[in-house]
């Protein structure tokens, strides 16, 4: 079984921000342009604690959230 993320995309939230989070590769983004923290995901199964994220570079949280359909620098919807 591996994580399906369309599944879940409508009550999984970031546990330190409550933003919105996005599926990129083996990870979990919040969409939060303050605190840009990245989740991963371990044998199909999200590691939704902060202490376990990871800050992303600015550069890099905006490449995603363009990915994503969203703002680059705010992390909304486009």
């Amino acid at each position: 079984m591996s994580f399906d993320y369309a599944k879940v995309k409508q009550i999984l939230v970031c546990p330190g921000t409550k933003a919105a989070l996005v599926f990129e590769d083996s990870a979990l983004v919040s969409v939060d342009p303050k605190t840009r923290l990245s989740y991963p995901i371990v044998d199909d199964i999200p590691r939704l604690l902060v202490d376990e994220a990871s800050e992303m570079t600015v550069e890099d949280w905006a490449a995603i959230m363009v990915r994503h359909g969203r703002s680059a620098s705010s992390g909304e919807l486009a």
